[in-house]
């Protein structure tokens, strides 16, 4: 008898602790239901035939520093940061502050607006800027020595 009331006690408190575990995830889980994974948080691209070092500062809507981080960055390569826990649960749109540094010399700082999850910021280091014709061979491209733009990723 006192057998079968723990058992019972003990499926009782199963259930509840599943529910509860549910209940809790569910703000978590429904996004990613729904929308899918989130983008990278900023992608940097080296679009040169050297290798660079990138060193990426990221402030907040407070002006508090959330990335301040250094990067080497191989001849036609690329990083991927990912987004901060509180960006990828964030349904409103984020202002940030990017200031990138390339070789310890040029400084680039461009406020940008992340309105989704599916948004990033892209950082490309000597970008080569065709106007309204892109990748045009014959023409003389503008070279942009550090191009920070926000980038939308369909699904």
């Amino acid at each position: 008898m006192a057998s079968n009331v723990r058992k019972k006690f003990i499926v009782i408190g199963f259930l509840l602790m599943t529910v509860l575990i549910i209940y809790i995830s569910l703000p978590i889980i429904i996004p990613f239901i729904f929308t899918g994974s989130t983008a990278p948080f900023f992608v940097i691209h080296n679009d040169d035939r050297k290798s660079h070092e990138a060193a990426i500062e990221v402030f907040d809507q407070n002006n508090k520093s959330v990335i301040n981080e250094t990067y080497s960055l191989k001849p036609k390569s690329d990083f991927s940061q990912s987004r901060p826990l509180s960006l990828k649960l964030s349904w409103e749109k984020k202002e940030y502050i990017f200031k990138v540094t390339m070789d310890k010399k040029i400084t680039n700082m461009t406020k940008v607006e992340i309105p989704n999850r599916r948004t990033s910021v892209y950082i490309r280091l000597y970008y080569k800027n065709h106007g309204d014709i892109p990748y045009m061979d014959y023409e003389s491209p503008e070279i942009i020595p550090i191009f920070i733009q926000t980038v939308e990723r369909m699904c």
